[in-house]
């Protein structure tokens, strides 16, 4: 296993990263498709390699709302207004492509 990358660019898709919270993390190539599109700086990679925070103020993995799907990436600033939501399938946490705006 490889640790995770820094950028979009490097991302392999269904290749099983780890990241320095300890996190098993996999994407889908449709996933790595939209984040090249929305996430040039690599907020979200930072997000996901920061793990699990609590909701309010915080950059990183929280709970997702969408039915089915487990973490979601939450950043703030610019480029705040996407969530990318994974799901933990056999311990990696899997993206699929979700991407929903609030």
């Amino acid at each position: 296993m490889e640790a995770l990358p820094n950028n979009w660019e490097d991302i392999q898709p269904n290749t099983v990263y780890f990241s320095t919270s300890g996190l098993l993390v996999s994407f889908a190539s449709e996933q790595i498709k939209f984040a090249l599109k929305y996430d040039r700086n690599g907020k979200h990679l930072k997000a996901i390699e920061k793990g699990q925070v609590p909701p309010r103020g915080n950059m990183g993995l929280v709970t997702s709302q969408e039915s089915g799907y487990d973490l979601k990436s939450k950043v703030l600033g610019k480029g705040g207004d996407r969530r990318f939501h994974a799901k933990f399938i056999d311990g990696i946490l899997h993206f699929p492509g979700l991407v929903t705006e609030h």
